[in-house]
Protein backbone atom coordinates (compact mmCIF):
# COMPACT_ATOMS: atom_id res chain seq x y z
CA UNK A 1 0.00 0.00 0.00
CA UNK A 2 1.48 3.39 -0.93
CA UNK A 3 1.51 6.28 1.51
CA UNK A 4 -1.25 8.25 -0.25
CA UNK A 5 -3.64 5.32 -0.03
CA UNK A 6 -2.72 4.72 3.62
CA UNK A 7 -3.24 8.38 4.46
CA UNK A 8 -6.66 8.33 2.79
CA UNK A 9 -7.75 5.20 4.67
CA UNK A 10 -6.60 6.58 8.02
CA UNK A 11 -8.43 9.87 7.54
CA UNK A 12 -11.58 8.10 6.33
CA UNK A 13 -11.49 5.86 9.39
CA UNK A 14 -10.92 8.82 11.74
CA UNK A 15 -13.97 10.60 10.28
CA UNK A 16 -16.11 7.43 10.36
CA UNK A 17 -16.54 7.49 6.59
CA UNK A 18 -14.73 4.32 5.56
CA UNK A 19 -16.64 1.56 3.79
CA UNK A 20 -16.52 -2.10 4.95
CA UNK A 21 -14.05 -2.79 2.15
CA UNK A 22 -11.82 0.11 3.22
CA UNK A 23 -12.01 -0.99 6.86
CA UNK A 24 -10.90 -4.48 5.86
CA UNK A 25 -8.04 -3.06 3.78
CA UNK A 26 -6.85 -0.96 6.71
CA UNK A 27 -7.12 -3.96 9.07
CA UNK A 28 -4.97 -6.02 6.71
CA UNK A 29 -2.40 -3.23 6.70
CA UNK A 30 -2.28 -3.26 10.51
CA UNK A 31 -1.66 -6.99 10.59
CA UNK A 32 1.33 -6.63 8.28
CA UNK A 33 2.76 -3.51 9.94
CA UNK A 34 5.35 -5.49 11.91
CA UNK A 35 7.41 -5.90 8.75
CA UNK A 36 7.58 -2.14 8.28
CA UNK A 37 9.21 -0.66 11.44
CA UNK A 38 9.55 2.81 9.87
CA UNK A 39 6.02 3.00 8.44
CA UNK A 40 5.24 6.31 10.18
CA UNK A 41 8.03 8.20 8.44
CA UNK A 42 6.05 8.80 5.24
CA UNK A 43 2.87 10.11 6.90
CA UNK A 44 1.84 13.73 7.27
CA UNK A 45 0.91 15.24 10.63
CA UNK A 46 -2.78 14.64 9.84
CA UNK A 47 -2.10 11.04 8.94
CA UNK A 48 -0.10 10.47 12.11
CA UNK A 49 -2.89 12.02 14.16
CA UNK A 50 -5.42 9.69 12.53
CA UNK A 51 -3.19 6.69 13.17
CA UNK A 52 -2.77 7.67 16.82
CA UNK A 53 -6.54 7.88 17.27
CA UNK A 54 -7.02 4.52 15.58
CA UNK A 55 -4.45 2.88 17.84
CA UNK A 56 -6.08 4.23 20.98
CA UNK A 57 -9.42 2.91 19.74
CA UNK A 58 -7.91 -0.53 19.23
CA UNK A 59 -6.45 -0.50 22.75
CA UNK A 60 -9.81 0.42 24.24
CA UNK A 61 -11.49 -2.37 22.26
CA UNK A 62 -8.90 -4.95 23.33
CA UNK A 63 -9.72 -7.45 26.07
CA UNK A 64 -8.50 -6.48 29.56
CA UNK A 65 -5.00 -7.64 30.27
CA UNK A 66 -4.99 -10.01 33.30
CA UNK A 67 -2.93 -9.06 36.33
CA UNK A 68 -0.89 -12.23 35.99
CA UNK A 69 0.89 -11.81 32.65
CA UNK A 70 1.17 -14.77 30.31
CA UNK A 71 3.49 -15.22 27.36
CA UNK A 72 1.50 -14.17 24.24
CA UNK A 73 0.41 -17.11 22.12
CA UNK A 74 1.54 -17.47 18.55
CA UNK A 75 -0.86 -18.57 15.83
CA UNK A 76 -0.02 -20.67 12.80
CA UNK A 77 1.06 -17.67 10.73
CA UNK A 78 3.63 -16.72 13.39
CA UNK A 79 1.91 -13.48 14.55
CA UNK A 80 1.59 -12.64 18.25
CA UNK A 81 -1.93 -12.48 19.64
CA UNK A 82 -2.92 -8.86 19.02
CA UNK A 83 -5.18 -8.40 22.05
CA UNK A 84 -2.67 -9.94 24.45
CA UNK A 85 0.01 -7.34 23.68
CA UNK A 86 -2.08 -4.36 22.54
CA UNK A 87 -1.75 -2.34 25.74
CA UNK A 88 1.99 -2.96 26.00
CA UNK A 89 3.08 -2.58 22.38
CA UNK A 90 0.66 -0.05 20.93
CA UNK A 91 1.25 2.47 23.68
CA UNK A 92 4.94 2.32 22.79
CA UNK A 93 4.04 2.88 19.14
CA UNK A 94 1.91 5.88 20.09
CA UNK A 95 4.76 7.27 22.19
CA UNK A 96 7.09 6.90 19.20
CA UNK A 97 4.60 8.62 16.93
CA UNK A 98 4.27 11.45 19.43
CA UNK A 99 8.03 12.04 19.42
CA UNK A 100 8.16 11.84 15.63
CA UNK A 101 5.30 14.33 15.28
CA UNK A 102 7.03 16.70 17.70
CA UNK A 103 10.12 16.69 15.53
CA UNK A 104 8.09 17.10 12.36
CA UNK A 105 6.03 19.97 13.71
CA UNK A 106 9.12 21.84 14.83
CA UNK A 107 10.76 21.35 11.45
CA UNK A 108 13.88 19.64 12.85
CA UNK A 109 15.87 16.69 11.57
CA UNK A 110 17.57 14.77 14.38
CA UNK A 111 20.27 12.16 13.77
CA UNK A 112 21.61 10.04 16.65
CA UNK A 113 24.33 7.43 16.98
CA UNK A 114 24.50 4.71 19.60
CA UNK A 115 27.53 3.98 21.78
CA UNK A 116 30.36 2.75 19.56
CA UNK A 117 28.52 3.56 16.31
CA UNK A 118 29.77 5.84 13.52
CA UNK A 119 27.53 7.12 10.75
CA UNK A 120 28.11 9.21 7.61
CA UNK A 121 25.39 11.78 6.87
CA UNK A 122 24.82 13.98 3.83
CA UNK A 123 23.23 17.33 4.61
CA UNK A 124 20.77 19.16 2.30
CA UNK A 125 23.55 21.32 0.81
CA UNK A 126 25.75 18.30 0.03
CA UNK A 127 28.06 18.77 3.03
CA UNK A 128 29.11 15.55 4.74
CA UNK A 129 29.21 14.80 8.46
CA UNK A 130 30.63 11.68 10.09
CA UNK A 131 29.15 11.24 13.56
CA UNK A 132 31.10 9.43 16.25
CA UNK A 133 29.43 7.23 18.86
CA UNK A 134 26.94 8.69 21.35
CA UNK A 135 26.40 11.87 19.31
CA UNK A 136 23.41 13.92 18.14
CA UNK A 137 23.20 16.22 15.11
CA UNK A 138 20.10 18.34 14.50
CA UNK A 139 19.15 21.01 11.97
CA UNK A 140 16.12 22.69 10.41
CA UNK A 141 14.38 20.77 7.66
CA UNK A 142 14.53 23.91 5.50
CA UNK A 143 17.53 26.21 5.94
CA UNK A 144 17.06 29.96 5.74
CA UNK A 145 20.04 32.07 4.66
CA UNK A 146 22.26 30.55 7.36
CA UNK A 147 23.16 26.86 7.19
CA UNK A 148 23.18 25.94 10.88
CA UNK A 149 23.46 22.59 12.67
CA UNK A 150 23.65 21.74 16.36
CA UNK A 151 26.06 19.09 17.62
CA UNK A 152 26.17 17.13 20.86
CA UNK A 153 29.06 14.67 20.91
CA UNK A 154 31.66 14.45 18.14
CA UNK A 155 31.55 14.88 14.38
CA UNK A 156 33.89 15.36 11.42
CA UNK A 157 32.63 17.92 8.89
CA UNK A 158 33.34 18.33 5.18
CA UNK A 159 31.54 21.55 4.33
CA UNK A 160 30.86 22.49 0.72
CA UNK A 161 31.06 26.06 -0.57
CA UNK A 162 27.77 27.31 -2.05
CA UNK A 163 27.43 29.55 -5.09
CA UNK A 164 25.73 32.23 -3.02
CA UNK A 165 28.50 32.04 -0.34
CA UNK A 166 26.10 31.10 2.44
CA UNK A 167 27.73 30.73 5.82
CA UNK A 168 27.76 27.32 7.54
CA UNK A 169 27.53 27.32 11.33
CA UNK A 170 28.04 24.54 13.86
CA UNK A 171 26.60 25.30 17.29
CA UNK A 172 27.52 23.28 20.38
CA UNK A 173 25.66 25.45 22.90
CA UNK A 174 24.33 28.91 23.62
CA UNK A 175 27.83 30.20 24.31
CA UNK A 176 29.80 28.71 21.41
CA UNK A 177 29.58 28.25 17.66
CA UNK A 178 31.90 28.31 14.67
CA UNK A 179 31.36 29.66 11.15
CA UNK A 180 32.84 28.26 7.94
CA UNK A 181 32.51 28.64 4.16
CA UNK A 182 34.23 25.50 2.90
CA UNK A 183 36.53 23.38 5.01
CA UNK A 184 37.20 20.13 6.89
CA UNK A 185 37.42 19.94 10.65
CA UNK A 186 36.73 17.78 13.68
CA UNK A 187 34.65 19.12 16.55
CA UNK A 188 33.93 17.42 19.84
CA UNK A 189 31.70 18.51 22.70
CA UNK A 190 31.82 16.08 25.59
CA UNK A 191 31.44 16.28 29.36
CA UNK A 192 35.18 16.90 29.67
CA UNK A 193 35.07 19.91 27.33
CA UNK A 194 34.93 21.17 23.74
CA UNK A 195 37.64 20.73 21.10
CA UNK A 196 37.98 21.92 17.49
CA UNK A 197 40.73 20.66 15.18
CA UNK A 198 41.03 22.22 11.70
CA UNK A 199 42.32 20.07 8.84
CA UNK A 200 41.93 22.54 5.97
CA UNK A 201 40.22 25.80 5.11
CA UNK A 202 39.32 28.41 7.70
CA UNK A 203 36.86 28.62 10.58
CA UNK A 204 35.88 31.46 12.86
CA UNK A 205 35.17 30.53 16.46
CA UNK A 206 32.51 32.61 18.18
CA UNK A 207 33.45 32.60 21.85
CA UNK A 208 30.81 35.02 23.13
CA UNK A 209 28.27 37.67 22.21
CA UNK A 210 30.81 40.34 21.30
CA UNK A 211 32.46 40.60 17.90
CA UNK A 212 35.74 40.87 19.77
CA UNK A 213 35.22 37.41 21.26
CA UNK A 214 36.19 35.61 18.05
CA UNK A 215 39.28 33.92 16.69
CA UNK A 216 40.16 32.42 13.32
CA UNK A 217 41.76 28.98 13.21
CA UNK A 218 44.34 28.01 10.61
CA UNK A 219 44.89 24.46 9.29
CA UNK A 220 46.75 22.32 11.81
CA UNK A 221 45.51 24.31 14.79
CA UNK A 222 43.33 23.20 17.69
CA UNK A 223 41.47 25.08 20.39
CA UNK A 224 39.90 23.50 23.44
CA UNK A 225 38.16 24.68 26.56
CA UNK A 226 36.45 23.04 29.52
CA UNK A 227 33.64 25.42 30.47
CA UNK A 228 33.95 29.05 29.33
CA UNK A 229 34.84 29.38 25.63
CA UNK A 230 36.92 32.49 26.37
CA UNK A 231 39.19 30.38 28.61
CA UNK A 232 40.51 28.42 25.62
CA UNK A 233 43.88 26.89 24.84
CA UNK A 234 45.26 27.13 21.31
CA UNK A 235 48.02 24.95 19.85
CA UNK A 236 49.32 23.28 16.72
CA UNK A 237 48.68 19.54 16.54
CA UNK A 238 48.90 16.48 14.33
CA UNK A 239 45.32 16.68 13.08
CA UNK A 240 45.10 13.03 12.01
CA UNK A 241 45.21 11.90 15.63
CA UNK A 242 41.90 13.58 16.36
CA UNK A 243 39.96 12.23 13.39
CA UNK A 244 41.42 8.70 13.28
CA UNK A 245 38.16 7.39 14.76
CA UNK A 246 36.64 7.82 11.27
CA UNK A 247 38.99 5.05 10.12
CA UNK A 248 37.94 2.85 13.08
CA UNK A 249 41.02 3.41 15.20
CA UNK A 250 42.22 5.59 18.07
CA UNK A 251 45.69 7.14 17.98
CA UNK A 252 47.39 8.01 21.25
CA UNK A 253 50.54 10.04 21.84
CA UNK A 254 51.56 10.38 25.47
CA UNK A 255 47.88 10.09 26.37
CA UNK A 256 47.02 9.36 29.99
CA UNK A 257 44.72 6.49 30.91
CA UNK A 258 42.53 9.15 32.54
CA UNK A 259 41.96 10.71 29.10
CA UNK A 260 41.42 7.26 27.60
CA UNK A 261 38.82 6.51 30.28
CA UNK A 262 36.93 9.68 29.30
CA UNK A 263 36.88 8.53 25.66
CA UNK A 264 35.59 5.10 26.66
CA UNK A 265 32.79 6.67 28.67
CA UNK A 266 31.79 9.33 26.11
CA UNK A 267 31.95 7.16 22.99
CA UNK A 268 31.28 3.63 24.24
CA UNK A 269 29.33 4.14 27.47
CA UNK A 270 31.94 2.29 29.54
CA UNK A 271 32.49 3.32 33.16
CA UNK A 272 36.07 2.96 34.37
CA UNK A 273 37.22 2.02 37.86
CA UNK A 274 40.84 1.80 38.95
CA UNK A 275 41.83 0.03 42.16
CA UNK A 276 44.91 2.24 42.26
CA UNK A 277 44.08 5.79 41.01
CA UNK A 278 47.74 6.34 40.12
CA UNK A 279 47.28 3.89 37.25
CA UNK A 280 45.19 6.50 35.45
CA UNK A 281 48.26 8.74 35.21
CA UNK A 282 50.08 6.23 33.01
CA UNK A 283 50.62 7.46 29.47
CA UNK A 284 50.37 5.42 26.29
CA UNK A 285 51.31 5.92 22.65
CA UNK A 286 50.25 3.97 19.58
CA UNK A 287 47.00 3.06 17.84
CA UNK A 288 44.24 0.59 18.64
CA UNK A 289 41.23 -0.61 16.59
CA UNK A 290 37.78 0.63 17.56
CA UNK A 291 35.41 -1.60 15.57
CA UNK A 292 35.70 -4.33 18.22
CA UNK A 293 35.46 -3.14 21.84
CA UNK A 294 37.19 -6.22 23.26
CA UNK A 295 40.18 -5.73 20.94
CA UNK A 296 40.17 -2.04 21.82
CA UNK A 297 40.43 -2.82 25.53
CA UNK A 298 43.11 -5.46 24.92
CA UNK A 299 45.16 -2.93 22.93
CA UNK A 300 44.90 -0.31 25.68
CA UNK A 301 45.86 -2.86 28.34
CA UNK A 302 48.88 -4.00 26.31
CA UNK A 303 50.07 -0.46 25.60
CA UNK A 304 49.83 0.59 29.25
CA UNK A 305 51.01 -2.67 30.88
CA UNK A 306 47.83 -3.11 32.94
CA UNK A 307 44.99 -5.62 33.04
CA UNK A 308 41.49 -4.59 32.05
CA UNK A 309 38.46 -6.69 32.98
CA UNK A 310 34.95 -5.97 31.80
CA UNK A 311 31.55 -6.72 33.31
CA UNK A 312 28.83 -5.26 31.10
CA UNK A 313 29.43 -1.51 30.91
CA UNK A 314 31.86 -1.52 33.84
CA UNK A 315 35.61 -1.95 33.31
CA UNK A 316 38.25 -2.33 36.01
CA UNK A 317 41.89 -1.38 35.53
CA UNK A 318 44.41 -3.21 37.71
CA UNK A 319 48.20 -3.56 37.82
CA UNK A 320 49.64 -6.35 35.73
CA UNK A 321 51.10 -9.16 37.79
CA UNK A 322 54.88 -9.39 37.63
Amino acid sequence: MDKDRLQYLLEQDKNGQNSPEEAAELEAWYLSAESRPAFTESLSADGLSALEGKIFARIEAAQPVPQEWNVPSVNRSGWFNWRGIAAAVLLLVVAGIGMYMFQRQNGRIVERTAFGETRVLTLPDGSEVTLNGNSVLSYDREWPELREVKLEGEGYFKVVHTKDHRKFRVRTGDDFSLDVLGTQFNISKRESGTRIVLDEGKVRCNLGDSERDTLVLKPGEMIRFTKKPTDYQRERVETGRYSAWKEHKLVFKNTSLREVAAILQDTYGLETEAGNPELLDRQISGSVPTDNVELLLEGIAEASAVTISRDGNQIVIAPRAE
